[in-house]
C-alpha cells in the first residue's frame, strides 16, 4: 500500500489516462463502489479463484494505490488499484499486467470470448462486464433490423446472417475506433459512441441509418434492410440507465421502421427519415401524356414516369413498394400495358402496388380484361382532372390503409412471438440450473437445429416443411431436455450411474412428453405438438437402439431426428459429461461412424454440408 496524493480528473481525462496505460497494461478498468461491493473480479479468475485480499477494496478505502501478484493456476499476473476522484465520484483504477507467457495467453483468450462469433462485434458479456456500470458520457443507440424474423421465415438463416454481418459492418465503417457496438441479442444491437456531442450523435445516427437503408445484399437481391434506432445522452448516468431509454425510443421507431428516435415524443409524432408523399409511376409512351397526368399529380404525389413497359418494370425492380401506385395505358410499342400487368401479377408486385389503367380504349372487352389481369381501377380518355385525382389518391390511400393494417398484424405476431421465445429461455434456463450443464448448450442446440433443417430443406421436400415448420421446431428443441427437471439433481450430477440410476434417468424423454401433454389447453397448438414429438424420441436412433420406445427410421418424427442431432453434436463439441471436447471434424467423424448411435444418412448428409457454419 502507498500514499497517493488525491487525484482528481474529469471523465475525458480519465479515459485519455486509461488509453495511455492500456499501452503498458493488458488491461486497464474503472471500478466505482457499487462495482466493487457487487462484482469486483476479473473475469479470467472470477467464481474460479477467489481473491484472498481485495487490492480495489483496499484502495477505496485508504484512498490509495495498492498492489498485490496474483495467480490462476501457473499464470501469474500483478494486479494494481489506485483510488482516483472522476468528475468528483470515488473510483479505482484497476491494472493488470501479466508477468509470464501463459498469463498473456488467458487473457488474450478473454478478449476473444467478448466477441459476437457471427459479426465480429462485441458481445452481450461484454455489456454485462464491461460496460454496464460504466459512466462514459457517451451517445447510447439500440438499433433493432426492422422486419428480422420475416426475413429469416422468408430467405432462411443464412440469409439472415449475411444481413447481420452486413449491418455489422456498415456501421463499423461510420463509427471511431474508441466506439463500441455490441450484438445485445438476435437482431439487436447496442452502439456506444463516447465523448460526443449530442448534435453530432444524432446526425452519426442519421447517417448510420441511411447506409443500411441504401445497403443490398448481392445473393439475396429481393431482399431490403433497414433499422429502426433509438438514442439518448448517457450524461451523469451509467450506461445501463441510458439503455432503457435508449430502447423505448427503439420501439417508438419501430412504429414507423426505418427511422431514428432520439428524444421523448408522442408516439404519433414519430416520423420516418425517409417519409415523403406517395409516389406515383406513370407509364405512357406519349410525353403530352405524361405531362399532363405529372401536372394534375405533382402537388400531392412524387412523379416517376416510364416512356415503355421495360423501362416501367425497370423501376418497379428499383423502387419496389416505395411505389404507391401506378398508372399504366394499354397501347405502347413493344410491351402494352396487358403484358406489364401480367408480369406484376406474375412478381407479385400487385399484392402491395395498384394499378390504375388510362387508356383511349374503353371497349367492355377490354375493361373486362384489365380487371380480370389485376388492375385496380380503369379510366378512359378523355377524362376530367379533378375525377383523375380524386380516383388516383382513393386508391392510394386505400392501399396504404391495408399496408398498415399489414404492418399492425405483423407487429401484434412479432410481439406475441417474442413473449413466446422469452417464456421458454426461461423454462429452458430452468432446465440447464438444474442439470448443470453448459448455460449455452440450450441455444448452441436451437442455432444447430435451425441450420440442419434450412439444408435438409435445401435437399429435399419428402418432410414437407415449411418455413413455419422450421421455426416452431427450432423454438420446441430448446424443451428437449424439459423431462429432466423431474429428476433427482444427484442422477442428473452423477458422472458414473449405477444401471438403476441410468435406467431412472431414460425416464426423462417420457417425463417431458407428459408435462407437455398435461397442458390440456394448448394440445391443438403445432409448437406444443412438435415440442412433444421432440421430448419423447430426441433419444430414438435411426437403426431402433434408442429409447423409451426403440422406434426406428423415419418412424421417429423428423423433429425429434433433427434435435436428437444436434443434441448429440453439441455434446461432443462441448465440455460436457466430464468429456474434453471434440473439434468439429473429430464430432462429424465420430457421428458419421455411428459411433454415437445411428442417425438418419440424409441429416449425417446436412451435417457434413453445413459443418463449416456450426
Amino acid at each position: 500500500m502507498s500514499e497517493l496524493t488525491e487525484q482528481n480528473l474529469t471523465r475525458q481525462q480519465a479515459e485519455q489516462e486509461m488509453a495511455c496505460l492500456r499501452k503498458i497494461y493488458a488491461s486497464v478498468r474503472l471500478l466505482d463502489p457499487k462495482m466493487l461491493a457487487e462484482d469486483p473480479c476479473y473475469p479470467p479468475w472470477k467464481n474460479v479463484h477467489p481473491c484472498t485480499s481485495c487490492v480495489g477494496r483496499e484502495a477505496m478505502a485508504g484512498k490509495c494505490q495498492c498492489s498485490k501478484l496474483e495467480t490462476l493456476g501457473s499464470s501469474l499476473y500483478q494486479v494494481t488499484a489506485r483510488y482516483v476522484e472522476v468528475d468528483g465520484k470515488p473510483y479505482v483504477m484497476e491494472m493488470i499486467l501479466p508477468l509470464d507467457a501463459s498469463a498473456r495467453s488467458t487473457l488474450h483468450s478473454n478478449e476473444l470470448i467478448y466477441r459476437d462469433a457471427l459479426t465480429g462485434a462485441y458481445n452481450r458479456r461484454f455489456y454485462e462486464e464491461e460496460l454496464k456500470h460504466k459512466y462514459l458520457n457517451a451517445g447510447v443507440a439500440m438499433i433493432d433490423l426492422d422486419d428480422f424474423k420475416l426475413c429469416n421465415d422468408t430467405y432462411g438463416h443464412s440469409a439472415g446472417d449475411a444481413a447481420l454481418r452486413l449491418i455489422v459492418s456498415i456501421i463499423h465503417h461510420c463509427i471511431r475506433s474508441t466506439d463500441m457496438l455490441v450484438r445485445y441479442g438476435g437482431d439487436e444491437l447496442l452502439l456506444i459512441l463516447p465523448d460526443i456531442s449530442a448534435e453530432v450523435f444524432v446526425r452519426k445516427l442519421k447517417d448510420i441509418n441511411k447506409r443500411l437503408f441504401a445497403a443490398h445484399l448481392p445473393e439475396f437481391a429481393k431482399m431490403h434492410v433497414s433499422a429502426s434506432i433509438g438514442g439518448v445522452m448517457a450524461v451523469g448516468i451509467p450506461i445501463s440507465d441510458a439503455l432503457p431509454i435508449a430502447d423505448k425510443r427503439m420501439y417508438l421507431a419501430k412504429r414507423r421502421k426505418n427511422t431514428v428516435v432520439t428524444e421523448d415524443i408522442a408516439p404519433d409524432a414519430v416520423r420516418s427519415e425517409n417519409d415523403h408523399r406517395p409516389m406515383v409511376l406513370i407509364v405512357d409512351d406519349s410525353p403530352m401524356n405524361r405531362d399532363i397526368l405529372s401536372e394534375i399529380l405533382c402537388d400531392d404525389f412524387e412523379i416517376l414516369e416510364a416512356p415503355n413497359g421495360p423501362k416501367c418494370l425497370e423501376l418497379l425492380n428499383a423502387w419496389g413498394s416505395d411505389i404507391s401506385i401506378v398508372l399504366l395505358d394499354i397501347v405502347m410499342p413493344d410491351m402494352d400495358g396487358f403484358d406489364v400487368l401480367s408480369r406484376m401479377s406474375a412478381q407479385g408486385w400487385l399484392e402491395d402496388i395498384p394499378v390504375v389503367m388510362i387508356s383511349s380504349e374503353d371497349s367492355s372487352q377490354t375493361v373486362r380484361r384489365a380487371y380480370e389481369l389485376g388492375a385496380s381501377d380503369y379510366i378512359s380518355r378523355p377524362f376530367d382532372a379533378r375525377i383523375v385525382h380524386r380516383r388516383v389518391s382513393n386508391v392510394a390511400r386505400l392501399y396504404a390503409r391495408q399496408r398498415r393494417l399489414s404492418a399492425l398484424v405483423s407487429q401484434q405476431f412479432y410481439d406475441r412471438e417474442k413473449n413466446d421465445q422469452i417464456m421458454i429461455g426461461i423454462l429452458s434456463q430452468v432446465t440447464e440450473i438444474h442439470n448443470s450443464e453448459s448455460v449455452h448448450h440450450i441455444s448452441r442446440v436451437q442455432r444447430i437445429t435451425s441450420i440442419l433443417l434450412e439444408r435438409l430443406c435445401q435437399k429435399t421436400d419428402i418432410y414437407g416443411l415449411n418455413g413455419m415448420d422450421r421455426y416452431l421446431i427450432t423454438t420446441a428443441s430448446a424443451l428437449h431436455d424439459i423431462g429432466k427437471v423431474a429428476i433427482d439433481d444427484r442422477i442428473l450430477n452423477t458422472h458414473d450411474l449405477t444401471p438403476e440410476q441410468t435406467a431412472i434417468l431414460h425416464t426423462h424423454p417420457i417425463l417431458g412428453a407428459q408435462m407437455l401433454e398435461n397442458l390440456s389447453q394448448y394440445q391443438d397448438e403445432p409448437l406444443v405438438k412438435f415440442a412433444i414429438q421432440i421430448c419423447r424420441w430426441h433419444h430414438e436412433r435411426w437403426d431402433g437402439s434408442g429409447y423409451p420406445d426403440g422406434r426406428k427410421g423415419d418412424d421417429i418424427p423428423i423433429a425429434a431426428q433433427v434435435v436428437a442431432l444436434a443434441d448429440a453434436y453439441d455434446g461432443l463439441v462441448g465440455k460436457r459429461d466430464n468429456h474434453e471436447a471434440l473439434s468439429q471434424e473429430e464430432a462429424v467423424a465420430e457421428l458419421t461412424a455411428g459411433k454415437r448411435g445411428a442417425f438418419n444418412p440424409l441429416l449425417l448428409e446436412c451435417l457434413r454440408d453445413v459443418e463449416d457454419r456450426l
